[in-house]
């Protein structure tokens, strides 16, 4: 297989049933063209990582504020719970009493009569 430098031979056989086929193709390299897609590629990977690089810095302080200021609101909800949780005193009236005396008991089971 002789190669030029402008060109990939390419060989192949086919099968179709009982027939086989030999055949070949050849594809034409143009130097030109690989140029061009370097003069269309290289900018455009620029321009990819400089606009990646502007949203970062755009959003990641956003995510990174909205981040804070949920760790603090749920610090808080957890704080406000643990003093609701503490034992303290009871606010309204009561009476307190100190002694108690039984006057009358019933006893309703069937049987004991």
């Amino acid at each position: 297989m002789t190669e030029d430098r402008g060109e990939i031979k390419i060989r192949y056989t086919l099968k179709q049933g009982k027939r086989e086929a030999l055949s070949s193709e050849t594809v034409h390299i143009f130097p030109v063209s690989r140029w061009i897609i370097y003069l269309i590629s290289v900018p455009a990977f620029i321009a990819i990582a400089f606009f990646s690089a502007f949203f970062f810095s755009i959003f990641f302080p956003l995510f990174l504020f909205g981040g804070v200021t949920l760790g603090l609101w749920i610090w808080w909800l957890r704080r406000k719970l643990r003093k609701s949780a503490r034992p303290g005193g009871l606010e309204g009236e009561y009476v307190v009493i100190k002694e108690t005396h039984i006057v009358e008991t019933k006893n309703d089971k069937v049987g004991e009569q």
